[in-house]
């Protein structure tokens, strides 16, 4: 089921090793989430990994720290 968007409550609660797949509406926003990780990372708050597929429009993120 596609979703609206990825929010900073979501990325928080993901344990660290793990991995989600988020299916957006909309592929401008899998750019939206690389930038709020990037973002949350300087903030110190968690490290994530992103891949973006803009043909499933999809992104996998995985915590790292």
């Amino acid at each position: 089921m596609a979703q609206e968007k990825v929010t900073t409550k979501e990325l928080e609660e993901m344990r660290v090793g793990t991995t989600r797949i988020f299916t957006l509406t909309q592929p401008g926003q899998l750019s939206s989430v690389a930038v709020m990780c990037t973002r949350m990372k300087r903030e110190k708050r968690g490290e994530w990994t992103v891949r973006k597929d803009y043909e499933t429009v999809s992104v996998s993120v995985t915590r790292t720290k």
